[in-house]
């Protein structure tokens, strides 16, 4: 379930979640993006939403779950 979350985001929307996992702000998303702050925002939102998690901790706990499971499939 949480690898089929992760697959439903487009190729933007996975680049920006791989960088929020990685603790970056959303300023610094932007700038090695190419893109404006608000973007980053707005795809940052559809994250959440498409991956059905409130907060960032559980976002981070979906993208473990999936790479666990990816590792042992």
């Amino acid at each position: 379930m949480a690898a089929e979350r992760i697959a439903a985001l487009s190729r933007r929307e996975r680049g920006v979640l791989d960088l929020v996992v990685q603790g970056r702000q959303n300023k610094v998303i932007a700038h090695e993006l190419g893109i404006s702050q608000r973007t980053v925002e707005n795809h940052r939102a559809a994250v959440m939403r498409k991956a059905g998690v409130g907060s960032l901790p559980d976002l981070i706990r979906l993208v473990m779950a999936a790479d666990d499971l990816g590792k042992s499939a």
